[in-house]
């Protein structure tokens, strides 16, 4: 019963959690959606806690006789605090500086849960054939962050989101693994 009970948790959470990659104009873009975060979210944001996540996109290119290279580590912040007088969220993107208020949680929410057409790499650093591997986490952290420093990675490893192979040499990119390592 157990393990059954632990399949269909783990199927759950392939059907919650998502990556997808495209290119578009030499550049490896990404989407990303982490679901079963959107309760916590809501709660968190529901009791006037401001909550801060952090996307984090890796590509490692594939060695088969050596330890796999990283080629690049990208970063990007959001941020959401609320507002309980004027029943408003501030949505700070911290990477680009852009903030924007919405009236409506469940954006707050989907603002913290979703990256879409997040840049990763340049096709141009990446050689056409070699294989390549992104992973994506999620960190979250609940009140108000003021920097990312060298003590929130010892407190916080992240959640994996996914990966997803990157396929140059057709111009297409893979779907969605999620919790999967690295198996080549």
């Amino acid at each position: 019963m157990f393990f059954s009970f632990a399949a269909s948790a783990a199927e759950e959470l392939k059907e919650s959690e998502q990556i997808h990659t495209h290119i578009e104009a030499g550049v490896v873009y990404c989407d990303v959606q982490a679901l079963n975060h959107e309760a916590y979210f809501l709660n968190v944001l529901g009791a006037g806690s401001a909550m801060t996540v952090y996307w984090q996109f890796k590509v490692r290119k594939i060695s088969e006789y050596w330890i796999d290279q990283a080629v690049v580590t990208v970063r990007l912040g959001r941020q959401v605090i609320p507002d309980l007088v004027t029943k408003r969220w501030l949505m700070r993107d911290l990477s680009g500086g852009v903030v924007r208020y919405t009236a409506e949680i469940e954006e707050a929410m989907m603002f913290l849960s979703e990256m879409n057409h997040a840049a990763v790499v340049d096709v141009s650093v990446l050689d056409a054939n070699s294989k390549y591997w992104l992973e994506a986490k999620l960190y979250s952290y609940e009140g108000t962050l003021k920097e990312d420093g060298w003590w929130t990675s010892l407190i916080n490893w992240g959640e994996k989101m996914g990966s997803v192979a990157i396929n140059l040499n057709n111009d297409v990119v893979g779907e969605s693994v999620v919790g999967v390592t690295d198996e080549q």
